[in-house]
């Protein structure tokens, strides 16, 4: 597959030197600009342009981090971009595109926002444009002499990005990087703590609206700070997942940390039952400083009998922090689907194996606060 790709990139190469030619265009001198994709420069021989106000960058960015075969056709004066689901043909001069599916005999036109121009034997397309060709997002940074791609969900780079995905906020020296991007998925991460990096295989899917949260704090009282790694890993209606890592860097050594979940549902207790026309929510929880809470819901019997079940859920959504020293969660406790009675919070602790849970509290919300017998 690499070998091809190569291949077809110096074929691309070859012909475009020979073809360059009445579509060629000429542009005005001015400052050149560099590629970066991942925030790691690339292509610096094949540098980006501006032409009439448009943003120009060479079709073999592509190759960096998109899963495309590049072919150019020297008779037809034509660039096909392969993929395992569709071709899409450019033609140096004209906006136009043909796609064709490879699974199917289906096809359609769809268009640039400006033409394909053949500059010194390379093809360039508008950058606006990466983005309905590949989900990438494409800009010119601060300064206006760099162009900068963030590859989408289709990206397949192999690359470690020069730019991390998130630094800890508490100390600059604290980042974390993606080693591997797979589709809509990150396959093993690279964590640098004070100039020295380890590689972790850690799967997430990735969500560019929930990165990842990084915290360098002492969360097991050692005296010595631990790298806490925050990543989201389900989104939807009534529904937060996340996952937690601990890492001590001086051996790299993961700690184990039970899930918010989990650990609450070991330590609390609930019944759900029927008084005349009202929903009785009983809570205990046990540990440390154990609690009762009962909650008083009104004049929801019926839909109760129907829909609440006879315990509540734990766990729906769940996030995580470090504050003043400490590994926290937040989890839900909920009645029937999508109803949240409040939060249960935990605070973890230092244990033999690793963290564990150290205390846990019941909050209701401020809209069923006033459900909570005194």
């Amino acid at each position: 597959m690499k070998k091809l790709i190569a291949a077809s990139a110096i074929a691309l190469l070859l012909a475009g030197h020979a073809a360059a030619s009445s579509i060629n265009i000429a542009h005005s001198a001015a400052a050149p600009l560099s590629l970066k994709v991942d925030g790691q420069a690339v292509l610096p021989q094949v540098p980006p342009f501006h032409s009439n106000g448009i943003l120009y960058v060479p079709a073999l960015a592509l190759m960096e981090f998109y899963p495309v075969q590049l072919q150019w056709n020297n008779v037809l004066k034509q660039l096909t971009l392969t993929t395992g689901w569709d071709n899409k043909v450019l033609t140096p001069g004209s906006s136009s595109i043909q796609v064709r599916y490879t699974q199917t005999d289906g096809s359609y036109k769809d268009s640039l926002e400006a033409p394909v121009i053949l500059k010194a034997g390379h093809v360039y397309i508008p950058a606006d444009s990466m983005n309905s060709l590949t989900g990438a997002t494409t800009e010119l940074e601060a300064g206006g002499t760099r162009v900068a791609i963030t590859p989408g969900s289709l990206s397949t780079t192999v690359r470690v990005p020069a730019e991390p995905l998130v630094v800890a906020g508490d100390n600059a020296k604290v980042k974390l990087y993606a080693s591997l991007k797979d589709g809509n998925t990150y396959k093993g991460f690279i964590l640098e703590v004070n100039g020295k990096k380890h590689s972790f295989d850690w799967t997430v899917d990735r969500d560019f609206s929930n990165p990842p949260q990084l915290f360098y704090a002492d969360i097991d009282s050692d005296g010595k700070p631990e790298v806490t790694v925050v990543f989201t890993v389900g989104t939807g209606t009534s529904l937060v997942v996340q996952e937690v890592h601990v890492v001590k860097p001086e051996q790299w050594k993961e700690l184990s940390v039970p899930a918010a979940d989990q650990a609450a549902s070991a330590v609390v207790s609930s019944s759900i039952s029927i008084d005349q026309n009202d929903v009785l929510l009983k809570l205990e929880l046990q540990g440390a400083t154990p609690s009762k809470v009962t909650m008083r819901i009104p004049d929801r019997a019926e839909e109760a009998l129907k829909y609440f079940g006879k315990t509540a859920g734990i766990g729906s959504v769940t996030y995580y922090s470090v504050k003043d020293g400490r590994l926290l969660a937040d989890t839900s406790l909920m009645v029937g689907m999508t109803e949240s009675m409040g939060t249960l919070k935990l605070v973890y602790k230092a244990g033999a194996a690793g963290m564990e849970l150290g205390s846990i509290t019941f909050e209701p919300h401020d809209t069923t606060q006033q459900f909570v017998v005194k």
